[in-house]
């Protein structure tokens, strides 16, 4: 947004504007909470609330009691606060955005943000000179300059808005709600260098802030310079800050307020010479490094004065700029039109490019309201429009009225594609056993303190077989509360210790800094994008109900949970905190997706061992190696009975089959003699040639058994071996000579496999949350066995659906 400078007669105004603004924004906060307190039961968005509460505030006549020297427009109180908003936010927008799953996405959104913006440009093009007796009084100077506005206005979408109702209405993390905000982002992209392009033409012979075209061009060029020379010493700058902080969860209070001015100084490169900061401060939120504790720093400072203070008065001024006293048919006319002319293109492009990727056309419909809306992103045009004589003050007027009505429109469509996507998420079965091998994996874990937590890590590593595009892994950090001061657990959880001589090592030292340590370790080692979750360990029922509001906001396709027991010095199996068992047992019945339960094994003496990412186990065992292997090969065992949760755990095993480093062998159990004829049905079909004939397997064990040899053990990607038993004993006996030769053992759950294979067992099963198999591997004391992973397949939706009656039950 081109920022406006004030003229003389506002000079001796800063005192009541500061005032004002800090009034209004307070009773817009207010307001707006109240507000939302009734629509929110509607799924509302609050910036309905908050823009709704604007409206009301400025019918108050605040600005002409406060302010007693006469301003030129609104514009002149809240267009600088709007243009910080805007460069601080989409900062964050960039520094939060998960790119891999934007880049997998890629393809779809340019398709939706060519199909939009061309058919808003050519639908404003051809009604341009229709509209021209509804945007002027008197003969324009350029009709040119007239199509030129009003293409940019009707095919610009507010990304700033879009982006805060998506996250706030938890869509980032589904297809639909990336694709729509990608697709806004790119938009508002698109209209911005339009718009800039626009102003450096002979067309635009104004000098717009002391600047002329020719002038403006140049100096355009080189503050594009000055952006580029900022990007490229950004990373070095961060690193040294992160390691200035090594093993700090947060950096110095000066090193922070150093690098926000530096993120405000650089956005604001642009439009010292008028053009809009808001791409450079995506890009540079893309580009900012997100290991370390700079990033975590940033993130924890921006967050709450954003979504709290911010943001709300961005929305809120929105309404603040009516003057009702000037609302006449003249305005509302041209401001509805110009709002279904923008849904008319947005829709067609939208509904075009849907056909040619085969979406449903409702949904096309909804992502071309969402994407008609308009936010401030008018009054870029309106600034450039007034400065140029182009329209009236009315219809500037009537682009204020038809942004907050597209704005608003689109509240109750986000609330309808929240509920679709939070039905289908819940009431899809979520197996990995449906899922194709690439099918991007969305991933939520959970760990309890630094001593799982690299075990944890490096599992998630093995299943992010391509960490370009991968999406971005949550894992939430349980650490312990002191009763006493439950009240403030972040305060005491961020407390350090800052002796002067072992400043370094008590960092190190320091339990629960141990975790962002690791967390920071495997960032930069493999590449991946982990966001760590810190949340007080509260309790089995406070920690349920933090990883089931997760699991919405994530909405995983696998859910990790540590084992309750931790693995002591000689090999034995200790119990640390009996809640860890109660809060995985409940998550494990109430989990929307499929659920494992690691139970990590550090002190294995033999073989490689889940502790240490690829490239550095790799490299410290090759060097070890008189060999000189160059790489080390994780061996990992997939043990199957049958069942859904086995065929779920050879699912699991299939995914980190694809990581180059792992050696993958299904073992199956089968009894003797049993050859399972009975599962197959031969049957001859007429078209089989000289009397062919076709085996049909019915049973899905057979079916998962049969892909898998297809798949991965005739392409030599896997092993696969049986073992005939002749009864439970025989599998106990199996089971525990697995010990030294898999450095993890896949198992299913349990409950659904077969009966023969698992009678008697049920003496082993001291903790539910790992069924008979995974007890008898997870138990074994020696120091040979690997660490062990219980699957456990989706079981039902975990809400009431409204599903026809049963038939009523015949009388006995």
């Amino acid at each position: 947004m081109q920022p406006i400078r004030c003229d003389s007669t506002i000079k001796n105004v800063a005192l009541d504007t500061l005032f004002l603004i800090v009034l209004q924004a307070a009773v817009v906060i207010a307001l707006g909470k109240f507000i939302h307190l009734g629509l929110r039961r509607h799924n509302l968005p609050s910036a309905t609330s908050q823009i709704l509460a604007g409206i009301i505030v400025g019918s108050l006549g605040l600005h002409d009691m406060i302010v007693h020297v006469d301003v030129a427009n609104a514009e002149d109180t809240y267009g600088g606060y709007v243009s910080e908003a805007r460069i601080f936010y989409m900062f964050y927008v960039g520094l939060e955005a998960d790119v891999a799953a934007l880049w997998n996405d890629i393809r779809r959104a340019t398709i939706f943000t060519y199909a939009s913006v061309a058919t808003c440009l050519l639908l404003a093009a051809f009604v341009s000179g229709g509209m021209y007796g509804s945007m002027m009084h008197t003969p324009v100077r350029s009709p040119e300059m007239l199509a030129a506005v009003l293409m940019l206005s009707i095919a610009d979408t507010a990304s700033v808005d879009v982006s805060r109702m998506a996250s706030e209405m938890r869509l980032t993390a589904t297809p639909s709600g990336r694709l729509v905000v990608a697709t806004a982002i790119a938009t508002n992209i698109i209209c911005i260098v339009g718009e800039g392009v626009f102003s450096c033409m002979k067309l635009a012979s104004s000098r717009i802030l002391d600047y002329s075209a020719p002038q403006r061009l140049g100096l355009g060029i080189l503050s594009l310079i000055k952006v580029g020379a900022a990007v490229l010493l950004l990373r070095p700058a961060v690193a040294f800050i992160n390691r200035r902080n090594a093993g700090r969860h947060r950096v110095g209070n000066w090193e922070l307020v150093l690098l926000l001015a530096a993120v405000h100084f650089i956005g604001n490169f642009p439009q010292q010479v008028g053009f809009d900061g808001m791409p450079v401060s995506l890009l540079l939120g893309l580009a900012f490094p997100r290991e370390g504790p700079v990033a975590r720093s940033i993130m924890d400072a921006l967050e709450y004065p954003l979504h709290a203070l911010v943001l709300p008065l961005y929305f809120g001024a929105m309404g603040m700029r009516l003057n009702f006293s000037a609302m006449s048919g003249a305005i509302l006319v041209p401001a509805i039109l110009l709002t279904l002319l923008g849904l008319i293109g947005k829709c067609a492009g939208t509904m075009g490019a849907a056909r040619f990727l085969k979406i449903p056309a409702t949904d096309a419909l909804r992502f071309g309201v969402l994407l008609n809306i308009k936010g401030h992103v008018n009054m870029i045009d309106m600034s450039l429009a007034s400065s140029e004589g182009i329209w009236a003050e009315q219809a500037l007027m009537a682009m204020v009225v038809g942004s907050m009505i597209s704005t608003i429109i689109a509240g109750p469509v986000f609330a309808v594609v929240f509920r679709k996507e939070k039905e289908a998420y819940e009431c899809s079965r979520q197996a990995l056993d449906d899922m194709a091998p690439d099918q991007e994996l969305r991933m939520l874990a959970c760990v309890h303190g630094p001593h799982g937590a690299p075990g944890m890590l490096s599992l998630l590593e093995l299943l992010a077989s391509k960490p370009r595009e991968q999406p971005a892994i949550h894992v939430i950090h349980f650490f312990d509360v002191a009763r006493k001061n439950a009240a403030a657990p972040r305060q005491q959880y961020h407390r350090r210790v800052q002796d002067s001589e072992h400043k370094l090592m008590d960092r190190r030292k320091e339990a629960t800094t141990q975790v962002n340590w690791a967390v920071d370790v495997f960032t930069c080692a493999t590449g991946l994008v982990i966001r760590q979750v810190d949340a007080g360990d509260r309790g089995s029922a406070v920690n349920a109900k933090t990883l089931r509001r997760w699991t919405e906001d994530v909405r995983p396709g696998i859910l990790l949970l540590p084992y309750h027991r931790e693995q002591h010095y000689d090999g034995t199996m200790v119990c640390r905190r009996e809640e860890r068992r109660h809060l995985n047992v409940e998550m494990l019945e109430r989990a929307p997706c499929t659920a494992a339960v690691l139970a990590d094994r550090p002190f294995r003496r033999c073989g490689a061992s889940l502790q240490l990412p690829t490239k550095i186990s790799t490299s410290t065992e090759a060097a070890g190696n008189q060999q000189g292997d160059e790489k080390v090969t994780i061996h990992i065992a997939a043990v199957f009975l049958g069942g859904p949760d086995d065929r779920e755990a050879v699912a699991l095993a299939c995914r980190l089959a694809k990581n180059d480093s792992v050696r993958l062998t299904a073992v199956r159990f089968v009894l003797c003699g049993n050859t399972r004829e009975h599962d197959r049905v031969a049957t001859t079909s007429p078209d089989d040639i000289d009397g062919e004939v076709s085996v049909v397997v019915q049973d899905p064990d057979e079916e998962c058994v049969a892909a898998f040899h297809r798949e991965y053990v005739a392409k030599e990607r896997a092993a696969y071996s049986e073992k005939a038993v002749t009864g439970p004993m025989d599998v106990v006996e199996a089971l525990r000579g697995m010990a030294g030769a898999f450095a993890l053992v896949v198992a299913g759950r349990g409950g659904r496999q077969p009966a023969e294979l698992v009678v008697g067992l049920e003496g082993w099963t001291e903790c539910a949350e790992v069924g008979p198999i995974g007890e008898i591997l997870a138990s074994d004391p020696s120091l040979e066995m690997g660490s062990v992973l219980v699957v456990q397949q989706k079981t039902a939706p975990p809400f009431h659906l409204d599903l026809p009656e049963p038939s009523p039950a015949p009388a006995t």
